[in-house]
Order: structure tokens, then sequence, then C-alpha cells
């Protein structure tokens, strides 16, 4: 799924799917506490988000986060599974 300005997350399965674009389509190990503007190549050291992804994707985790609080689910847990399941993949 492409990700844009218009999308919200409004569901825990919102959040199991832009954690599953995260670990599957962008590849990307990632921790929701951690800010998107951090993360790097391995290979050049050069940003993996341009800077109109990192707004998009922090806003993103910040409405992830605000779901699971609301349905009372742990947004690590989903996190660990979409991880865990990749490389069992």
């Amino acid at each position: 799924m492409n990700y844009c300005e218009s999308f919200h997350v409004r569901t825990a399965d919102d959040v199991k799917a832009f954690f599953h674009h995260l670990v599957y389509e962008r590849k990307v190990n990632f921790h929701p506490d951690d800010d998107f503007a951090d993360y790097i190549s391995r290979e050049d050291k050069s940003p993996t988000f341009s800077a109109t992804e990192v707004s998009l994707y922090n806003r993103l985790m910040e409405e992830s986060f605000d779901v699971c609080e609301n349905a009372k689910v742990d947004i690590y847990e989903i996190g660990l599974n979409e991880l865990r399941n990749s490389f069992m993949a």
C-alpha cells in the first residue's frame, strides 16, 4: 500500500497494515518509539526516508499509538509480531 497525506490510522487493523508496510514493503527493522528521520542506509549512511515520508510516517505512528491506547492493544506486540513473522517468511 502507498501511504499519502490523506491516509489516517483509525483502527488496530490499520496499525497492523502500516507495520506490515514498513517491514515487508519498505524493508525496515523498525521500533515504534523511533523517529523515522533517524533511519539511515547501512551502505552509504543516506537517509532511508525523504523529509515528506518522515513527516507522514511519524504522524501515522503517533496515530498508531493513539489507536492502540484507545483499543487497549499493545503497539509493541503488533510491531514485534510483524518483525517476527518477517524472519520466518
